[in-house]
């Protein structure tokens, strides 16, 4: 059997315990150690949130504006994942009749601010391809987007979504949404 290099052993030693040792001699000199920076920013406990969203329905062969406004009351599971329920309207351009929305919405965080959304519900009213009847509608969105935090508690979000619903009558509903979110973080223990 072949005998290992003294140097190699000293040197795999070395590479194993002088960062360890070098850590715990700043902290035992009183020197605190580099600050790390959290990954994720606390979101356990409870936030309110709204937002505004515009983008376009399908209806009729072609689309038409939409404006979508929303309240949001969630509860952070953990600083990643939160769940809430979602209660909205929407105005649809040309038309006089506007919707309501309520839907459950979990959210998962990625990093410091990514996320994707779903969100399972039903709508009062709802266009479709093709169709010049508003319907009844249940189904959800699916989207996604990144959240800045403003301030401490206080986040602001940008994001996309797409909302599909089947009508009561059969005919599926799409609609693209971009907007804007406020959401507020109501926990005190950060």
């Amino acid at each position: 059997m072949r005998r290992m290099n003294p140097l190699f052993l000293l040197l795999a030693l070395l590479v194993v315990l002088v960062p360890g040792s070098a850590q715990a001699g700043l902290q035992i000199a009183g020197n605190r150690a580099p600050r790390e920076r959290k990954e994720t920013p606390p979101r356990k406990g409870m936030n309110l949130g709204g937002s505004i969203r515009v983008g376009a329905a399908g209806m009729q062969g072609s689309f038409i504006p939409v404006v979508r406004g929303e309240y949001e009351i969630n509860g952070g599971i953990t600083d990643r994942f939160t769940l809430g329920v979602t209660l909205g309207g929407t105005g649809y351009l040309g038309i006089e009749k506007g919707s309501f929305n309520a839907d459950l919405v979990a959210r998962r965080y990625f990093g410091r601010g990514f996320f994707l959304r779903g969100a399972l519900g039903v709508m009062s009213h709802s266009p479709a391809l093709g169709s010049d009847r508003m319907r009844p509608a249940v189904g959800g969105q699916l989207g996604m987007g990144y959240e800045f935090r403003v301030l401490d508690k206080l986040g602001l979000g940008l994001g996309l979504d797409y909302d599909g619903r089947l009508r009561n009558d059969g005919r599926p509903s799409q609609t693209l949404l971009l907007g804007l979110r406020f959401t507020g973080y109501l926990n005190k223990k950060h």
